[in-house]
């Protein structure tokens, strides 16, 4: 069994992942409906088929509902306040869950819907079902540069991550309808914390409708933004790159 598989839950779909044993991706995407009958079903039987001949790598889960706390003041006793606190009461049907990262001396508190833990760990036999966050931090410290930005489109969220002088100063999830949205977003921001103008962007369009062309041309307008590099990558290179932890394709 030489395939890879990666299931990549988002709040109605879910995306399945396969790399071949030449590093190879082919991704479908299966929308589905928890208030319609046997939605789930059908998602448990798609992935059963798929892992006749792949074995599963891990299982992930994003929305925009996040929240990071640093080690020292993290206390799993708190688990549900530190959500609260953030998001209000948990929907029903959630299960709060934290992820720890080391290496940024960090946790991540977020809810997954319990049925995608329940067939994570009872089906599947994953430990955990992890967050995209992780993944994203993770290549953003791995690279060998002590400034950067990493921006994130999903189809209605977008993700801003800042690290400046090797410290993570920003991690925020936010809605969005337009590009212009999320370069106004950019701008307010950068203007708040006097991030330096050397920097580098790297934006991740996972939404197949966000108007890149759009952005591009009114990012550079803005003098703020003269010298900040930008680098734009396609969903293929998310998911080699950041989502199942590969090397970087174009």
């Amino acid at each position: 069994m030489s395939n890879k598989l990666y299931l990549d839950f988002q709040a109605d779909v879910l995306q399945i992942i396969t790399e071949n044993l030449h590093g190879e991706m082919h991704q479908e995407q299966l929308p589905f409906d928890t208030s319609r009958p046997f939605s789930i079903e059908e998602i448990k039987d798609q992935i059963r088929q798929k892992l006749t001949d792949a074995k599963l790598q891990h299982v992930t889960w994003f929305d925009a509902n996040f929240t990071l706390i640093p080690m020292s003041l993290f206390t799993e006793a708190e688990l549900e306040t530190y959500y609260q606190l953030n998001f209000g009461k948990r929907e029903i049907g959630r299960t709060v869950q934290f992820e720890i990262m080391h290496s940024l001396q960090l946790v991540i508190v977020y809810a997954v819907p319990t049925w995608i833990l329940e067939l994570a760990q009872g089906a599947l036999f994953q430990k955990s079902v992890r967050s995209h966050i992780s993944f994203l931090l993770q290549q953003q410290f791995d690279q060998n540069t002590s400034d950067s930005i990493f921006l994130v489109l999903f189809d209605h969220t977008f993700v801003l991550s800042v690290k400046q002088q090797g410290k993570l100063k920003l991690c925020l999830p936010t809605e969005y309808q337009s590009a212009t949205d999320v370069l106004y977003f950019i701008l307010s921001n950068h203007q708040k914390m006097n991030l330096p103008n050397i920097n580098t962007l790297s934006a991740y369009v996972v939404n197949n409708h966000f108007d890149q062309d759009t952005f591009e041309s009114l990012w550079n307008q803005f003098k703020d933004f003269n010298d900040i590099s930008t680098h734009f990558y396609s969903q293929a290179a998310y998911q080699k790159s950041i989502l199942c932890a590969s090397s970087v394709v174009s």
